[in-house]
């Protein structure tokens, strides 16, 4: 086998079992240890391949946000709203793992990781306004309603509901259902915006 395959099956092994142990218990919970434990590899091999535990963690969020992309992209969406939100979830439920990883780096405020997170966080935000603006596309706006001002209320919209996931991450409630429940009210709200809420007149 060759040296350059054979680092690539020992990264990925590694990558994985840091996917599992940080999307279970979080950047804080898990740890080195934990990861050559339960998933017998060395510490060496550990940080042979990554520099420390925060570039393992960085890793793992990047794929985390480069699998959910990938996921996506093999769909296409227009103005079926309804339906990209249904493959959004689906994926979190096909990825519990992911799915936590995504959500914590969300609400990451630790400034050791400002940079790359930002940086990743952009990557995750901009694909989810691309798909926004093309259910925008085919939608008939009303007068005086830009594709700018229908981007601006998306924004300040999922601005405010990670701040109240960021709040309700700070309870007793399992992190499950508050990405369940953050995905839900995602949904509702921008079904909202994006068709009201009042039947007109007749």
């Amino acid at each position: 086998m060759k040296k350059s395959l054979k680092t690539e099956i020992t990264k990925e092994k590694i990558l994985n079992a840091a996917v599992e142990e940080f999307g279970i218990h979080g950047y804080e919970g898990a740890t080195v240890n934990q990861i050559c434990q339960k998933h017998n590899i060395s510490k060496g091999l550990i940080y042979h391949n990554f520099e420390n535990k925060d570039e393992l963690y960085l890793c793992c969020v990047d794929e985390a946000v480069t699998e959910f992309i990938s996921y996506m992209q093999e769909y296409e969406f227009t103005s079926d709203f309804k339906f990209y939100m249904q493959k959004r979830c689906a994926f979190f439920e096909i990825h519990p793992y992911y799915s936590h990883l995504i959500f914590s780096f969300i609400l990451s405020d630790d400034e050791k990781f400002s940079q790359k997170v930002k940086e990743i966080k952009n990557r995750f935000d901009v694909f989810n306004k691309n798909i926004y603006m093309r259910v925008i596309d085919k939608l008939t706006l009303r007068s005086g309603v830009s594709k700018e001002d229908a981007l601006q209320y998306y924004t300040l919209l999922q601005n405010m509901l990670n701040s109240y996931l960021s709040m309700d991450s700070k309870s007793d409630k399992g992190f499950v259902s508050l990405i369940d429940s953050h995905e839900k009210s995602l949904e509702k709200i921008l079904d909202f915006i994006l068709y009201g809420i009042a039947k007109e007149n007749d």
